[in-house]
């Protein structure tokens, strides 16, 4: 376990990959989710400790590399306000893409902000989604805000970028599944009964779907709001439309 100066070149190279993730790696911070990521048996490259905390012996065990900090400069560097003192470097997750045979996915359609993004996932890994995919131009779902928004559920779901609708179609028709909407002119929710596999598409709140994303649905779905609210968070409509189909 070595002892790193806050002005050295390890340090000023974390810090940069901080602010911009290299390709292979991810940035999580937090004692509970650093645990967590070791415990799905993540890949650990480098751990930073601050100044007296006392190590979990297995985080120490997987990691590649042990390093303790000044607590005050681990504070300033970890992306979050809150990182307790654990800071870790793992390995972005490569798994298998979806393979469209069963179950539901979701789709979304240049969701830019990362923590919401996280949250979608999250939502998606708790009520039984098989996979999130994502269109060009979503935000990376390894941001530290990311996988801070899912509570770690980018590692556990298969998470597949640059998908385009079009190709969203063509898995569905060879699979003789079928492609939702998520829209404000749709189908109400109660009569909704979509067949398996299913992929739901979801816009950003206020963009929507693009018209490419819709041409390839087969129809819109929609969630019936009260009180003249307009619209909903898009990881709020995701959890709603999933929690339908996991009880339908």
């Amino acid at each position: 376990m070595e002892k790193l100066g806050k002005h050295g070149a390890r340090l000023k190279d974390l810090r940069r990959r901080v602010k911009r993730r290299p390709e292979g790696q991810v940035i999580v911070d937090g004692r509970r989710l650093v645990a967590d990521v070791v415990r799905w048996g993540v890949p650990v490259f480098e751990l930073y400790l601050a100044d007296g905390i006392e190590p979990d012996p297995e985080i120490v065990a997987a990691a590649g590399e042990v390093y303790t900090v000044d607590a005050a400069v681990l504070d300033e560097l970890a992306p979050t306000k809150h990182p307790q003192g654990v800071l870790a470097v793992v390995a972005d997750p490569r798994r298998p893409p979806w393979p469209a045979r069963e179950g539901v996915a979701l789709w979304l359609d240049t969701v830019q902000d990362p923590g919401n993004l996280g949250a979608i996932v999250r939502s998606a890994a708790a009520l039984g989604a098989r996979a999130v995919l994502l269109s060009p131009g979503c935000a990376d779902p390894f941001h530290h805000a990311a996988v801070r928004g899912s509570a770690g559920a980018v590692f556990r779901l298969p998470v597949t970028r640059d998908v385009p609708a079009a190709r969203v179609a063509e898995r569905m028709s060879e699979s003789s599944g079928e492609v939702w909407a998520a829209g404000p002119k749709g189908i109400p929710l109660d009569r909704w009964e979509p067949s398996r596999p299913t992929v739901i598409l979801l816009g950003a709140e206020g963009a929507g779907l693009s018209p490419e994303a819709l041409a390839v649905a087969v129809g819109e779905v929609t969630i019936p709001l009260d009180r003249e609210i307009e619209s909903l968070n898009v990881a709020v409509a995701a959890g709603i439309l999933l929690e339908r189909l996991r009880t339908s």
